[in-house]
């Protein structure tokens, strides 16, 4: 994935619904095992259908992960 100050608008909206992907999956893992409902916020909640993190390559999964944590989204592992 390029750096983003060379990102193009459409690099830039496939990360984020790759993090939408990824942050959804993680919610609804945590939801399904602890038993609580899920929270999301309103920056990662996606416009129509949810996007699932198959319609993603690895490497895509992973940058959206980092960058999930760089925002303090998510914890480490």
């Amino acid at each position: 994935m390029p750096q983003p100050d060379q990102m193009k608008r459409e690099d830039a909206n496939r990360l984020c619904r790759a993090a939408s992907a990824v942050y959804y999956e993680i919610v609804c893992a945590s939801a399904k095992r602890t038993g609580t409902p899920a929270k999301l916020p309103f920056l990662l909640c996606p416009k129509g259908r949810t996007p699932c993190t198959c319609e993603f390559s690895h490497s895509e999964l992973e940058e959206a992960e980092a960058f999930l944590l760089r925002l303090g989204v998510i914890g480490e592992r």
